[in-house]
């Protein structure tokens, strides 16, 4: 008898074992986005740099060629996220104290120095980097073993502040996962504010250059997600555009004025400017790179396993960006009256106005914000007020069905100001927009 019950015991430790382990079948039903290149993920460049370091400034047109290359290309197989710091110049307009806290985070001696996938590989200080190896290390974390997941991003602008949502989906590993070697992702998720394409000084080059993907704030600083497999999690964040920025200590302006704490941003924040890097790090990857003659960082940081962007996110959606059709531009007294034709086949959510009586890239003072009407037609509609003499520059921000979010070409209101648009031709006017509307409607029909 006592045999029987010992045999039962075994057998129900035995169901209970079992059921203890799961297969994950959502994550086999799930397949990994196809990324470019093969690629198992899409790695993320964190670059630490000054705009007073000659080392930094000397290896900066290679870095620049790499992200024109890498940013042209459909999918964006890349993201990039340039830290500004004080090391070997204090003039540095970007060098936030939120920027010196990332550097910190890698404990990071110098700079240049970049760090690839979260540390996976570190190209350090001293200038060493060029095009070449910078793009070689994309492609070795590229094509590295990570926990697959999905990774998506939107953005949309609303006058003074951004809303950026956030969907991060654990695809799992599949094969057995039992509760001493559970298959989870522990994750830390951060939104990294990017602002592209800013003109500012540099005491090296003793002249204002072209900087990109120039961290601005942190949107979202190391939240700890958890997920099991086919599992998602989302987050949604409204980021309020700085006027002002937190120097950390020894900063000064080009003139050698200290900048300390909170200070007036000197080159304000351009809206059209702006998108937002998304970021999950594996917590349980602390991997470093084995290959010949590369390092990875010495600290266990968490490594990446995706990062995206809202255009990234777009392509693997295959969802094209929203556009402007056609302009109409009518003058009446000091009024400037804007009215755009917007296209995209999921219909348009929003669109807003940005504005300077300045030029197409003016960076000395914030921009003018006004929320477009949109017709049943799609066409939105709004008016500046100027003063005699002034020219009207302005640009389109618009968000569609779909939340993809774009940004027109910056225009000049033709007939305002002394000079002419270096930009764009003036638009088709009315007469344009109504055949574009006709044209619409007949292919509709169609």
């Amino acid at each position: 008898m006592s045999k029987r019950l010992n045999l039962l015991a075994i057998a129900v430790c035995f169901i209970f074992v079992i059921s203890s382990i799961s297969i994950p079948t959502g994550a086999n039903n799930a397949e990994p986005d196809e990324y470019p290149n093969g690629w198992t993920h899409r790695p993320l460049m964190e670059q630490f740099t000054s705009l007073g370091c000659p080392p930094c400034m000397g290896i900066d047109p290679d870095v620049a060629q790499l992200w024109k290359e890498f940013r042209e290309e459909p999918g964006q197989p890349v993201t990039f996220v340039s830290f500004h710091q004080v090391n070997g110049g204090s003039d540095d307009e970007f060098a936030s104290q939120e920027s010196k806290d990332r550097y910190n985070h890698y404990s990071v001696q110098g700079t240049p120095d970049a760090q690839f996938d979260g540390g996976y590989i570190e190209e350090l200080g001293g200038g060493d980097g060029t095009y070449d190896t910078y793009k070689d290390h994309y492609y070795e974390c590229g094509e590295r073993d990570v926990k697959p997941t999905e990774l998506r991003v939107w953005q949309e602008f609303r006058e003074d502040r951004f809303v950026f949502t956030v969907n991060l989906t654990y695809l799992g590993e599949g094969g057995i996962s039992t509760p001493l070697n559970p298959d989870i992702l522990d994750s830390s998720v951060y939104l990294f504010v990017v602002e592209d394409d800013i003109m500012a000084w540099s005491s090296v080059e003793e002249k204002e250059v072209m900087t990109h993907n120039v961290f601005r704030e942190n949107a979202l600083t190391n939240e700890q997600v958890e997920l099991q497999p086919a599992e998602t999690w989302s987050h949604e964040v409204e980021w309020m555009i700085p006027d002002t920025i937190d120097y950390m200590s020894g900063h000064e302006d080009r003139d050698g004025n200290a900048q300390e704490g909170e200070h007036p941003i000197p080159t304000p924040i351009n809206p059209a400017k702006i998108s937002v890097v998304a970021v999950v790090y594996d917590n349980d990857d602390t991997s470093r790179t084995t290959s010949s003659g590369k390092t990875g960082n010495a600290a266990d940081t968490p490594r990446v396993a995706n990062s995206a962007t809202p255009e990234t996110t777009a392509y693997d959606e295959q969802n094209e960006p929203p556009k402007v059709v056609i302009y109409n531009e009518q003058l009446t007294g000091n009024i400037a009256e804007v009215s755009a034709l917007l296209e995209d086949e999921d219909g348009i959510g929003s669109a807003y106005l940005i504005y300077n009586f300045h030029n197409g890239s003016y960076n000395d003072e914030a921009w003018g914000v006004m929320p477009m009407e949109i017709d049943e037609n799609n066409v939105a509609s709004a008016s500046i007020e100027f003063s005699d003499g002034d020219p009207v520059w302005y640009r389109i921000l618009l968000v569609d069905g779909k939340q993809g979010f774009a940004a027109s070409d910056v225009k000049q209101f033709a007939g305002t100001g002394t000079g002419n648009s270096e930009e764009d031709s003036p638009g088709l006017g009315l007469i344009g927009i109504l055949c574009a509307l006709f044209i619409g409607l007949n292919r509709k029909k169609d």
